[in-house]
């Protein structure tokens, strides 16, 4: 470096989670750099919800929507990374693959050059928050999850949401509760690419954001 000249500043990067609602964007806002490798860079949302799961001729110009509404958030930062929220709202079976197969490749052509991530949550995002379930006693000590629903195959567990208002009553699950449990799970050290819990979409999601460091 030449005498008087300043020391060059690293660019502001930034990654956007664009998906269908406040809460399961906000529980990634948690998830993403507990899995990212390294220093994660800052984690905004995209607050317009996108639904991506059940478009299909509209699955190109929501992608190009995203893409257009990151690159405004991300502003002079450097866009680091996408991640999309989609609840599959079915199991994980092979119409699952089917569906993360086509929206991934159609957000691979969209955002191009940009790294990014599908969170296609089978059955809803709650199944991820039930394969860490030490999170839900630290949130609400009188919260337990059953030892057979920490066995189980939760990408297999339907209506996942009401499965945990069935459980969880001291107090009642609320959708508003999800983003806590993460932010708990995260603090706890619970998280990691491989859970000891078995949820396929999950391990799926995890693969996407480790393929990030792979391509740097």
């Amino acid at each position: 470096m030449s005498r008087g000249s300043k020391p060059s500043r690293r660019r502001r990067s930034v990654i956007v989670v664009a998906g269908e609602g406040d809460y399961d964007r906000k529980v990634l806002q948690h998830l993403v750099p507990a899995l990212h490798a390294g220093e994660c860079p800052e984690v905004r949302m995209l607050r317009k919800p996108i639904r991506l799961a059940r478009a299909h001729a509209t699955l190109h110009p929501r992608l190009q929507e995203i893409k257009k509404h990151a690159a405004g958030i991300a502003d002079t930062a450097e866009l680091a990374g996408i991640v999309i929220h989609a609840d599959l709202d079915g199991v994980a079976d092979d119409s699952y693959d089917t569906l993360r197969r086509r929206l991934r490749e159609e957000m691979d052509g969209v955002f191009k050059g940009t790294p990014s991530a599908l969170a296609l949550a089978a059955y809803e995002i709650e199944a991820w928050l039930m394969l860490f379930p030490k999170a839900f006693t630290a949130l609400h000590p009188g919260w337990k999850l059953r030892e057979a629903d920490c066995r189980r195959d939760l990408a297999r567990l339907e209506k996942t949401k009401e499965h945990l208002k069935k459980q969880l009553t001291k107090p009642g699950y609320l959708e508003s509760h999800a983003p806590k449990i993460m932010e708990k799970a995260v603090e706890g050290g619970h998280v990691s690419h491989t859970p000891p819990g078995n949820n396929r979409s999950f391990l799926d999601f995890a693969k996407d954001i480790a393929a990030w460091s792979k391509s740097a």
